[in-house]
């Protein structure tokens, strides 16, 4: 009788610590479960603030080239350097020498030069017969508001191009750059409506008067 009583006890005891175990097991389970719920909301919330950090950083970055664009659109960079050769125009020596000038310092417009106002006169002599409307000119140039303050450049680039009377730039190019010749250097001072008038543009305050040197790198004859 007292070792059937021993044997139940024994039993017993076998029982309990199965049952412990299976209840340790299950509890390091619900522990581990925890531990991963945790990790992945962690994780989760770690690649959502990146994310934010990442989007507002390219909406950032596209502000920023939207308002370098729209700054560009008057003042040209300095960080570049031209890539056309002169030996691509139709003069490459008189291209050449052009291209290779130091840059003009434009005598500021007066800050009462009127509206209508358009004069021209030729700094550097330029030589062959003078641009037409419809010829295309291909210049370098710097244009400054009436205190001295440079506005826009072409130098560090490519130089520009424009034809003229097609309505490509203000009014006080399609007809001041008329008759300009070959290499010249012609200045150029702008009232405000043969300019950017009431509007503005950029760096340029409204109904403000410009003036500009522009040098002449080669025409292209209407054409030719």
């Amino acid at each position: 009788m007292g070792t059937a009583k021993r044997e139940r006890q024994k039993a017993a005891r076998i029982e309990k610590a199965l049952a412990e175990a299976a209840a340790a097991k299950r509890a390091r389970r619900r522990r581990a479960l925890v531990r991963i719920v945790i990790g992945s909301v962690v994780v989760l919330a770690v690649l959502f603030l990146v994310s934010t950090l990442m989007g507002d950083g390219g909406d950032d970055a596209e502000e920023a080239s939207e308002d370098t664009a729209a700054t560009t659109s008057t003042t040209m960079p300095t960080t570049t350097s031209s890539t056309t050769p002169p030996s691509a125009y139709s003069d490459p020596e008189v291209a050449a020498e052009v291209i290779e000038r130091i840059p003009p310092i434009p005598q500021p417009p007066p800050e009462d030069t009127p509206p209508d106002a358009l004069e021209v006169s030729t700094l550097i002599e330029g030589e062959g017969e003078g641009a037409e409307p419809g010829d295309t000119v291909v210049v370098h140039y710097v244009g400054v508001l009436s205190d001295g303050t440079p506005f826009d450049r072409s130098w560090g680039r490519d130089p520009f191009e424009v034809t003229l009377g097609a309505g490509e730039v203000i009014a006080g190019w399609d007809e001041g750059l008329v008759g300009a010749t070959l290499g010249e250097r012609r200045h150029l001072p702008i009232g405000s409506e043969n300019g950017y008038g009431s509007r503005g543009m950029g760096d340029i305050p409204p109904d403000a008067p410009l003036a500009f040197d522009v040098d002449v790198v080669d025409i292209r004859r209407a054409g030719g």
